[in-house]
């Protein structure tokens, strides 16, 4: 175990172990508030603290008709079993709403604080790539948004 830690090989087919993951995630996000979908995609990164911690940092963009967000989070994220995480994350949502007020549509920025929990399964495609769904809820102030899709991290 030290072995695989230190250089990032595994022995007798233990899955490798590497301490820095980059990841690259796309998909929808649904704000409950109106119903409105819309594409998302996020840029992450994670240090792996031990086999079944790792702590790190999200960016987002998602778009709709109504609404498009811009989510900035720092989280930890644990693996219970070998490719299930769990993660929690918090951080600022701001988002850009169109809005129609006496016949005339115009723009309107909310920057709130937010709560995540995501739930992930990855599948291993090599030794360093992983792909598989992710499913988060963000919770804020005024409303929830599912995000969920697909996430490819790339073991370092």
């Amino acid at each position: 175990a030290e072995h695989a830690a230190e250089g990032g090989h595994a022995e007798h087919g233990e899955a490798p172990f590497f301490r820095h993951y980059v990841g690259v995630s796309g998909g929808a996000a649904t704000h409950t508030n109106n119903n409105d979908t819309g594409g998302a995609l996020g840029l992450s990164y994670a240090y792996k603290l031990s086999h079944r911690w790792a702590a790190g940092i999200k960016l987002e963009y998602a778009s709709s008709d109504v609404e498009r967000d811009r989510v900035a989070m720092i989280g930890v994220t644990y693996e219970p079993v070998e490719r299930v995480e769990l993660a929690f994350a918090f951080g600022v949502e701001r988002a850009d709403l169109d809005e129609v007020e006496h016949g005339e549509e115009h723009t309107v920025s909310e920057t709130e604080g937010l709560v995540r929990l995501t739930f992930a399964y990855l599948f291993p495609l090599s030794e360093r790539w992983n792909l598989g769904p992710e499913f988060n809820a963000d919770i804020t102030g005024s409303r929830v948004t599912y995000v969920y899709g697909l996430l490819l991290a790339f073991g370092l």
